[in-house]
């Protein structure tokens, strides 16, 4: 029983810290835990990553679902025969978001290959459908 109860003591201190150490950080007033150089250089690289390729996927919602009201306002000056204003299409966006992806990532990881690769793959597509 008292083995039981010292058990049950250090629990309820461990408990008691690890709730301290919680109201601290979240309060933004506990002291930030120093990370090496190399680590803190692969978590921005992470964090850039993460941010970049929730954009891509966002755009490739876009490209693959249209927007039926810009296809209601393309149809609408068609009718009216006005000329369209310009706007950047989704593919090329795509495009944009991989290009600046590889520029802030580092064009030699392999992520940036990947957008490489994919580039290429729809090029060669491209060009089998179109003839010079």
């Amino acid at each position: 029983a008292v083995m039981e109860l010292s058990r049950l003591v250090v629990d309820a201190g461990q408990l008691i810290n690890r709730a301290v150490q919680y109201t601290g950080e979240s309060l933004g007033q506990a002291d930030k835990t120093e990370l090496e150089p190399g680590l803190e250089k692969l978590l921005t690289r992470a964090e850039a990553t993460k941010t970049w390729t929730e954009q891509m996927i966002n755009q490739t919602e876009v490209l693959l679902q249209p927007s039926p009201g810009a296809r209601m306002e393309e149809r609408l000056y068609e009718r009216l025969q006005w000329s369209v204003p310009p706007r950047p299409r989704a593919s090329d966006l795509l495009g944009d978001h991989m290009i600046q992806a590889g520029m802030e990532i580092g064009s030699t990881t392999p992520y940036v290959f990947c957008h490489f690769v994919c580039f290429w793959g729809h090029f060669v597509y491209f060009c089998s459908l179109v003839s010079f």
